[in-house]
């Protein structure tokens, strides 16, 4: 508003009213700012974007994609960049300059609509006019309707009240209707099937688009639009109201000043000035009018436009009450209620089943409802009472079940009871009804349950002995609480022997089952197998293989011990591996004695298990040195240990013995020793390995250091033979000599040669008597000859003979010594030699048959050794005296010291 004053002394009032320039197409609107900016908003986003054109805007057109803008001199085309819906970002595609007066401007793909009063003309991008078409009335109201690019087409309303159908690639428009005034606005419906129009004096009519006939007309409308979510809706204003109207229902209206422009979903565009506002409608009117006249389906539709949750949970039960079971199911999935989901597929597949009885299915939906008066009207009058007594029996509710219950269906209604006091941990009532209607199983197993040991032991003695299977039950019932005696008791009684003696060995009362298998020999098998695993379970060993051979089963002895070996192996235990396969060495010689068919397999298999006893016992102290941080042997114990494990693993190598352990080890107190040349050699070979991660750097350290050593081994640490006096190479493979080929014996400690030397008897000398010549005492006299001693008499034969010899023999068949081809020849002595020596230096190693003594001579008797008399072998006195204090037992087989017996009178088989 502007007032003027001139120089005549007027003065003038003048007010600028600027038309509203805008374009909109479904949630899409353009609108002229400051004369000379378009602002575009996406009214379901509320996003805006700003296109300033530095020119006044005289006509604004939008339609999908395209944007046309009209200034005074020229025409430009606007599109998006992408195909998103959401996309907000515009671009300028054609422009040309044409001055063009119109009176409404329209975009489509393709072309550019204009309208001149009473002419249409249609344009390319280019600025072409393709087609044009006449009217004989003014056009006011322009609508595309859509269709393919390039063809889309128009519907147009002229002031004379016709309305027309004008598509781009068509010169020849199609009338619809024609109403009595002037056409103010109109719309068509997304599926073409509807058109409505309104006319300058507000009257709304909604004609059917295919024959044109009149559907129904509203008063007072300033303007329409259709829902582009769904056909039936409509959304109209005028008289400051909004109304919705779906279908021919009565319409719902709402206070809304301004104009209704457009319709999606839920959501209404309405202009009010210069401002358009997005309005979210209650929608739940129209659902609840579909719902009131039973049209589910469609008010499903409704509710998929918005409504709340309420609303869909009323139409879900209205939907299930009525067996619309689609429209329930759609619902209750948007509710995300998976109940009621699981109770639509039961009724489905009822349904399938033919079931079809609505009264029945209605009771079901009922009965999920909670309505159980109802649930169980409807059953009564579908003729299914005992649904409702199963319902009622269900939730519990006896005595409203008592109303359905037949003639013969009081044990059922009992047991039902009983059921449900049990569930509710009424477990005395539970038991009592359940003995009541002669259920006596389920009554022991309440009392089962419920550790009731009285109770079992009372109804055992109530049952005839007729009734097997129930003594049976409340017998393992008995057991399994332990009342071992009871339950014995009750198999006594059926005379079951096989279940008495389960339950004492369950008990682990092996006198008694001991006691009972002396009367009955034939159940042997049932109680010494039981016995003997578990006696190996508690390390009674020696006890385990008795109890095994007892029962008949030599084999499963041996697979009680190779499991028991395989997982100390796989466990890293080698020391009990060690003694497990010592173990088995022994056992293997005591049936080699036994049986003569199969002795010198089990003699072979004798050595292989002592052999692998020998070694994993050896491993254990090496395996612990590297894998613990700390150790209690000495460097020399470990590089003796180690030297031993790879001479005895040149040909075999045990199961989880690792060689690299055993090499690395070597080596490694080979350096701390100062035995260069052969932590040198081992290093080498060690390269050949695969080497653990966790070694890789200390063996690369070592190898490259002990370069830059001497090349050599002292010789003190070289193993010298006590037979021929000769020092082995520290390298040598072989835990023999390698001059003489004696064996070399070790102490079992530290694994240091001792100065034992084994010999060997004359044919036709007994183990026996070589043990009594060595043990008499020294004669004085050196006329003596001959010396016989039998098992009942001593001959003794005097000879003279000036000849003195003060030698002793021994040392003088270890000094002559020959070798035949490169074999071994042990030392050989006979009576007299056996007679000469001193006992108190000779160390014998007195096996059982079928293997024969082995004779030790010490060569330094003031070093003092001693030996086991379990496992025979030789150790250091003080070593093993220490081992006794600290272990209680042998290292080696862990005998105990007080039950250290001769070998020949023990015997694992007996």
């Amino acid at each position: 508003m502007e007032a003027i004053g001139c120089e005549d002394g007027t003065l003038a009032y003048y007010q600028l009213i600027f038309n509203t320039v805008h374009g909109l197409f479904k949630e899409r609107y353009a609108f002229r700012e400051n004369m000379t900016d378009i602002i575009i908003q996406h009214l379901i986003t509320e996003q805006k974007v700003r296109i300033k054109c530095r020119d006044l805007i005289k006509k604004i057109a939008i339609y999908k994609h395209r944007l046309a803008v009209q200034l005074p001199e020229r025409i430009i085309i606007y599109e998006l960049f992408s195909n998103d819906s959401n996309d907000m970002h515009y671009r300028a595609k054609e422009k040309f300059m044409q001055k063009i007066d119109c009176s409404l401007l329209v975009v489509c793909s393709e072309h550019l609509v204009i309208c001149q009063d009473k002419k249409l003309l249609s344009m390319s991008f280019n600025g072409s006019i393709d087609k044009e078409w006449n009217f004989s009335s003014f056009i006011r109201y322009i609508k595309v309707t859509g269709g393919p690019p390039g063809n889309e087409g128009l519907i147009l309303g002229l002031k004379n009240g016709q309305v027309w159908e004008v598509h781009l690639d068509n010169l020849h428009p199609l009338m619809k209707v024609k109403i009595n005034n002037p056409v103010r606005c109109l719309d068509l419906s997304s599926c073409r099937e509807k058109l409505a129009v309104v006319d300058d004096s507000g009257l709304c009519q909604v004609f059917n688009n295919m024959n044109r006939s009149l559907i129904y007309q509203e008063p007072s409308v300033n303007s329409v639009a259709f829902n582009s979510l769904y056909e039936d809706m409509l959304a109209f204003s005028g008289n400051n109201s909004l109304a919705i109207k779906v279908s021919e229902i009565i319409p719902f209206k709402q206070k809304l000043p301004g104009f209704v422009v457009g319709l999606s979903g839920s959501k209404a565009f309405c202009l009010n000035g210069q401002t358009m506002t997005t309005i979210q409608l209650p929608l739940s009117a129209p659902m609840y009018q579909y719902i009131d006249k039973k049209m589910y389906r469609e008010a499903y539709h409704i509710a998929c436009l918005g409504v709340t949750d309420g609303d869909w949970k009323e139409l879900a039960h209205i939907a299930l009450e009525n067996l619309e079971l689609e429209v329930a199911r759609c619902a209750f999935i948007k509710l995300h209620d998976f109940p009621y989901l699981e109770i639509i597929e039961e009724l489905k597949t009822k349904q399938r089943r033919g079931e079809t009885i609505r009264e029945a299915l209605i009771g079901d939906v009922y009965a999920h409802q909670g309505k159980l008066k109802e649930a169980a009207r409807m059953y009564k009058k579908a003729g299914q009472e005992h649904k409702a007594l199963a319902m009622y029996t269900d939730l519990r509710m006896f005595d409203q079940a008592q109303e359905y219950l037949g003639s013969n269906d009081n044990t059922s209604l009992i047991r039902q009871k009983a059921d449900w006091a049990k569930n509710i941990n009424e477990h005395k009532a539970a038991a009592e009804m359940y003995l009541s209607i002669g259920d006596t199983q389920s009554a022991i197993d309440i009392y089962a349950e419920s550790g009731w040991t009285e109770q079992l032991i009372e109804l055992a003695r109530k049952l005839d002995k007729a009734e097997r299977s129930q003594l049976i039950s409340i017998a393992q019932h008995l057991k399994n609480l332990k009342h071992y005696t009871t339950a014995a008791e009750v198999y006594t009684r059926l005379g079951d022997i096989p279940s008495v003696l389960s339950i004492h060995v369950a008990a682990k009362e092996w006198s008694e089952a001991f006691k009972l298998v002396e009367t009955q020999p034939n159940y042997k098998a049932f109680v010494y197998v039981p016995y003997a695993h578990w006696l190996a379970e508690n390390d009674e060993f020696v006890k385990a293989q008795k109890a095994f051979y007892k029962a008949g089963k030599p084999d499963e002895a041996f697979k009680v011990l190779h499991r028991l070996t395989e997982n100390a192996v796989s466990e890293s235990r080698f020391n009990d591996a060690g003694y497990y396969y010592w173990i088995l060495a022994r056992q293997c010689l005591d049936l080699a004695q036994i049986s003569s068919e199969n002795q010198k397999s089990y003699l072979r298999k004798f050595h292989q298990n002592e052999r692998l006893a020998e070694l994993y016992y050896a491993y254990h102290s090496l395996h612990r040195y590297l894998e613990e941080p700390f150790t209690s042997f000495l460097p020399e114990a470990l590089f003796n240990i180690a030297r031993f494990l790879m001479s005895e693993t040149v040909k075999s190598k045990p199961n989880g013995v690792s060689q690299f352990y055993i090499l690395y080890c070597l080596s490694k107190q080979a350096r701390k020793l100062g035995a260069n040349k052969l932590a040198k050699q081992l290093l080498d070979k060690i390269q050949n390995f695969k080497i653990p991660r966790r070694f890789q750097e200390q063996v690369e350290v070592a190898t490259v250091s002990v370069r830059g050593r001497p090349f050599n081994d002292p010789e003190e640490l070289l193993p010298m033979c006590y037979r021929c006096s000769t020092y082995n190479p520290l390298s040598a493979m072989s835990n023999s000599c390698t001059n003489c080929g004696q064996k070399f014996v070790y102490s079992f400690v530290t694994f240091e040669i001792l100065p034992l030397v084994e010999f060997v008897l004359e044919d036709g000398i007994t183990d026996m008597e070589a043990v009594r010549l060595i043990e008499t005492p020294p004669t004085t006299r050196r006329d003596v000859d001959k010396l016989t001693i039998k098992d009942r008499f001593q001959t003794l034969q005097f000879e003279d003979d000036d000849k003195g010899d003060d030698e002793d023999p021994f040392s003088s068949r270890i000094v002559n010594y020959e070798r035949k081809n490169g074999g071994f020849i042990p030392i050989v002595l006979g009576r007299k030699e056996l007679l000469s020596m001193d006992s108190s230096s000779v160390l014998v190693s007195k096996w059982n048959s079928p293997l024969r003594y082995k004779f030790f001579r010490n060569l330094l008797p003031d070093l003092q050794i001693t030996m086991c008399y379990s496992c025979f072998k030789a150790f250091h006195i003080d070593d093993y005296e220490l081992q006794i204090l600290q272990k209680g037992y042998c290292p080696f087989c862990r005998a105990v010291p007080e039950h250290m017996i001769p070998i020949e009178s023990e015997n694992f088989l007996t």
